[in-house]
Parts: C-alpha cells; structure tokens; sequence
C-alpha cells in the first residue's frame, strides 16, 4: 500500500489543503489549515479529481494553483536536531508552536534553517528555536 500526501495552494485562498492518496486514489483531505468559503469547499468536495493522475491536467488552467508532493515528513526531533540551540531555547514552547504549524510551513521551516543560518551576520546569534518559528523567516 502506498501512501502519497499533497498539499494544494492558490491565490484563490489562504493556506493550504492536504490531500492523502493510498495507491494513487484519494482517501482524505484536510482543509483546517485553509481559509476557504463555503462554495470552495463544495467545489472540492465536488469536482477534485479522486485519481493522483488527473490532476495535472485539472490544474493546467490554473496560474496560481500549485499542487506540491510532500516527500518527506519533518518530525519535530528532527527540527530540534538541526536547529542545535538546546542551551537557550525552550523544548516544550517551540515544540507546542511546532505542532500548530502545517506540514508544508514544518517543511519550509526545516529546509530553511542552514539558509537562516548562513545569513546571520558574524558576531549575531541565532534567534531561539521558539522565535526563529514564530518570526516564520522562511516567508521573508
């Protein structure tokens, strides 16, 4: 059985909706990490295609629409490891504001962090783990 997972962003709305397929059909979505009205919604619910290998094509017309695989999923360990601030930052409050984020920001976070560091000019220290997600840099 494989299980593949999406994440569907637009201009058309803000957030993002996860989408889980197992062996190349839909079996969920989620949309609490998007703010979408109701005829969105129904839309989805209506006209999104149910097989991985439709959707190209239903989103060609779209300029705006992105349709991203994710293909790795970050724990918060993993974050905590390679962000290596264990003296200054709190585990338990960067971890409670690692689990409100979306897969896609975790990602996004966790990808940006040697950037984040390579940026720092010398002498500046690194923001704690807890402000570094807060601040959301990966956005800048």
């Amino acid at each position: 059985m494989e299980v593949r997972k999406f994440i569907l962003t637009s201009d058309k709305f803000n957030g993002e909706v996860l989408f889980e397929f197992t062996n190349c059909l839909l079996t969920k979505y989620d949309t609490s990490s998007a703010e979408l009205d109701d005829n969105q919604i129904l839309w989805l619910a209506s006209y999104f295609p149910r097989e991985i290998a439709k959707i190209k094509d239903f989103l060609a017309p779209s300029e705006s629409a992105k349709f991203t695989e994710i293909k790795q999923e970050i724990t918060f360990e993993m974050f905590w490891k390679k962000y290596d601030d264990k003296v200054n930052s709190s585990k338990k409050k960067t971890q409670t504001r690692w689990e409100k984020m979306s897969k896609n920001e975790q990602l996004k976070a966790y990808n940006y962090i040697q950037k984040y560091f390579a940026s720092l000019p010398h002498g500046t220290r690194k923001k704690y783990a807890e402000t570094y997600l807060n601040a959301e840099l990966w956005n800048n």
